[in-house]
């Protein structure tokens, strides 16, 4: 285990070799630090030496390591990337209208997400946590929905997912594990998007399994952007959403 110091009003984070990854300040709107001091998952180890397991290429041309991930190495231009070429619904995307379009991004969704929290649920001080509430998906994909909630696939997929949903919090001083809003959001921006852009069969029950809660709709026209301009609507909104936090420290990139 990695411990981290306590301080009055911060706690440094820890790399395996104890040097200093980063600082998690206290944070004015949240309140005190977690009781339990923040530590980054542990490293697999042989022959006493720590083994990051296989990595990945991410668009900066820099390796990461999804079984052993470090906040230092999570960058928001990846995560704009990666998530802005990642389709919804596992393609299954359509406008009902305009037929051509058929590519809907994650970065658009997380966008969305993030203006609900704010505009909708009068929270705006969860909408960074909107944001990048798939960020981990940059770097450990994801499932379709009938596998991530099957007990099969899901125990497996979890443990990956939250060591790299912990990396981000780190990074960007996220509350986490992420606040109610962020759930009341995504399920309300899932069924807009479910209603204006995926194909039903009139003769299919679809309330049978269904997959999602639609019982809150959000008033957002879906754009269905391309890719590029998707990432860059992400990191306009990320750079929005820093300002407002920008009394606080935050781990550098490299």
């Amino acid at each position: 285990m990695i411990e981290t110091k306590s301080f009055a009003n911060a706690q440094p984070i820890l790399n395996a070799d104890g040097s200093i990854a980063g600082i998690r300040h206290q944070d004015p709107i949240y309140g005190k630090l977690p009781a339990e001091p923040v530590v980054l998952p542990e490293p697999t180890v042989t022959n006493g030496q720590p083994v990051r397991g296989r990595y990945m290429h991410t668009s900066n041309g820099k390796k990461y390591y999804p079984m052993d991930p470090r906040p230092s190495e999570v960058h928001s231009e990846v995560i704009a990337h990666h998530l802005a070429n990642r389709c919804r619904y596992n393609g299954a995307t359509q406008h009902k209208i305009y037929r051509s379009k058929i590519f809907y991004s994650v970065a658009e969704h997380s966008i969305l997400v993030s203006r609900y929290i704010e505009e909708v649920l009068g929270k705006p001080e969860y909408a960074l946590e909107g944001l990048l509430h798939d960020g981990s998906e940059a770097y450990n994909g994801d499932l379709i929905r009938p596998l991530k909630y099957d007990p099969l696939f899901r125990a497996p997929f979890q443990v990956v997912e939250e060591k790299n949903e912990w990396a981000g919090a780190l990074r960007f001083n996220l509350v986490y594990p992420y606040p109610k809003e962020v759930k009341i959001a995504d399920e309300a921006v899932t069924a807009a998007e479910i209603e204006q852009m995926i194909i039903k069969d009139p003769n299919e029950d679809w309330t049978n399994g269904k997959p999602h809660d639609d019982s809150r709709v959000a008033p957002y026209e879906i754009q269905m952007l391309d890719p590029y301009p998707a990432k860059e609507a992400f990191l306009m909104r990320l750079e929005e959403l820093l300002r407002k936090r920008s009394k606080y420290a935050f781990i550098p990139s490299f």
